[in-house]
C-alpha cells in the first residue's frame, strides 16, 4: 500500500470515527439536558411532541412515545409534578382530560437546544457556500448509510414480500380519520369515489402497523431515533428523514365520507390529489419537510394546522375559495395567489392593507369573514417557503 493510499485510509477512518463520536455526543447531550431538569429522555421527547401539538390526550402521548398506558401515565404524573404540563378538562367532552404544556418551563428545556444550534452555526460560519454544500452532502449520505444498516439489522426474511397492502370495509362508517402516530416518510394521498372499501393503502420499504377502529385508520411506523437531528446548511434542510427514499405509503381514501387527516410525529414528504375528497381537517405536528397538495372545495370551515416548522409547502385550492393564513414564528418567502406576503411576523394583511398588529405573518382573502365555506390555515414554528394558490 502506497503512503498516499495509507494516508487517505487514515483520513477516512478519522472522519467515520468522528461521525460516530458526534452521534454518541448527541445522545449524551440530550441526556444531560434531561438530567439538568430532573427528567428522563422519554420525558424530554414527550415535552417536544406536546409543545408541537399544543395540547394532547394521554393516549396520544402514549402513542407518540411508544410507551404502555401505565408507563405513559407515570411519565405524565412526573411532568405535572415538575411543573412542565398541566391537566385540563376538554371543553367539548368534560370527561376527557387534556394535557397542556406550560410554555415557560418547556422553553427552559428548549433553551439548551437553541444554545447548541447557535454554537454549531457559529462554528461552521467560516466555511464557504461550496464547503457547506459538501458538508450537507456528506451528512445526507451518512444518514442514508446509517438507515440502510439499521434496516439490515431487522431485515425482512429472504423470500418475504417487500411491499404490503392494507384495506378495510366501509360498512356503516359515516366519517373517516387517518392518523400517522409516529411520523411518516413519503406519503401520497388521493381520493377515490369508486373505492368499495373505507381505504386502500400500499406500503413499500418499511411496513407500518395499521389498526382500524370505528372509521379511524391508525398507522404506526417503527420507533425512530428520539432526537432527530436537523440543520439548515447552505439553504438545504438536512434531517434524519432525508434517507427515507424507499419508504413510501400510497393511500386511497373513500371520497363518499368526510375525512380528518392527522400526522403527529412529523412528515418528510406529503403529496397528493384530494380535490374530490370531503376534507374536514388536516393537521401535521413535529415539522414537515415538503408538502404539495391539491385541496378540495371546502364544505364548511376546514382547519389546516401545521406545527413544528416547515421547509417547502405548496397548497392548491379551487378558484374563488376563501382562506385565512396565519404564520407564527416568522417566514422567509410566502406567496398567496401570486402576491408575496412580506414580513417577519409583525402584521396581518387583507388584500393590500393591514388589519391589525398580530405578532404573525398572515393573509385573508376579501370577504373571508362572511364566507361559510373556507380554509383556515395556521403554521407555527416558522416557514422557509410557502405557496398557496388556485389550480
Amino acid at each position: 500500500m502506497s503512503s498516499e493510499t495509507s494516508e487517505r485510509a487514515d483520513l477516512l477512518d478519522a472522519v467515520v470515527g468522528a461521525t460516530r463520536q458526534l452521534a454518541g455526543q448527541g445522545i449524551r447531550f440530550s441526556q444531560a439536558v434531561a438530567d439538568r431538569h430532573g427528567l428522563a429522555l422519554t420525558d424530554v421527547y414527550a415535552l417536544e411532541q406536546l409543545a408541537s401539538l399544543g395540547r394532547a390526550t394521554a393516549g396520544q402521548i402514549a402513542e407518540l412515545t411508544g410507551l404502555t398506558t401505565g408507563a405513559a401515565t407515570r411519565m405524565i404524573d412526573r411532568l405535572e409534578q415538575s411543573g412542565f404540563i398541566r391537566r385540563a378538562s376538554d371543553p367539548v367532552d368534560r370527561r376527557r382530560v387534556i394535557l397542556e404544556p406550560i410554555a415557560e418551563r418547556v422553553e427552559e428545556v428548549g433553551a439548551q437546544y437553541a444554545a447548541l444550534r447557535t454554537a454549531t452555526r457559529r462554528a461552521i460560519e467560516r466555511y464557504t457556500d461550496d464547503q457547506l454544500q459538501l458538508i450537507a452532502d456528506y451528512l445526507e449520505r451518512s444518514l442514508a448509510v446509517s438507515q440502510a444498516q439499521t434496516t439490515d439489522l431487522g431485515a425482512t426474511p429472504a423470500g418475504a414480500a417487500a411491499d404490503s397492502s392494507s384495506t378495510a370495509p366501509l360498512g356503516g362508517v359515516a366519517s373517516g380519520r387517518l392518523v400517522f402516530v409516529s411520523g411518516a416518510p413519503f406519503v401520497t394521498l388521493r381520493a377515490d369515489a369508486s373505492l368499495g372499501s373505507l381505504y386502500r393503502a400500499q406500503f413499500r420499504g418499511a411496513i407500518p402497523k395499521v389498526r382500524v377502529r370505528e372509521g379511524t385508520v391508525t398507522v404506526r411506523y417503527g420507533k425512530r431515533s428520539w432526537f432527530e437531528w436537523r440543520a439548515q446548511i447552505a439553504g438545504q434542510l438536512i434531517e434524519a428523514s432525508a434517507h427515507w427514499r424507499d419508504d413510501r405509503a400510497d393511500i386511497a381514501l373513500n371520497s363518499q365520507v368526510p375525512w380528518a387527516i392527522e400526522l403527529r410525529g412529523g412528515v418528510s414528504r406529503l403529496t397528493g390529489d384530494l380535490a374530490r375528497l370531503q376534507l374536514s381537517s388536516l393537521e401535521a405536528a413535529g415539522g414537515v419537510s415538503k408538502v404539495d397538495l391539491n385541496l378540495p372545495a371546502p364544505r364548511a370551515v376546514v382547519p389546516i394546522r401545521l406545527s413544528g416548522g416547515a421547509h417547502d409547502l405548496a397548497l392548491h385550492r379551487p378558484t374563488g375559495t376563501a382562506l385565512r393564513l396565519r404564520i407564527r414564528g416568522g417566514a422567509n418567502k410566502v406567496t398567496v395567489d401570486g402576491e408575496q406576503v412580506h414580513g417577519k411576523g409583525d402584521v396581518v394583511f387583507e388584500g393590500d392593507g393591514p388589519i391589525h398588529p398580530a405578532g404573525e405573518v398572515g393573509y385573508e382573502t376579501k370577504g373571508f369573514a362572511t364566507t361559510a365555506d373556507r380554509y383556515e390555515i395556521e403554521l407555527s414554528g416558522g416557514a422557509n417557503r410557502l405557496t398557496v394558490d388556485t389550480r
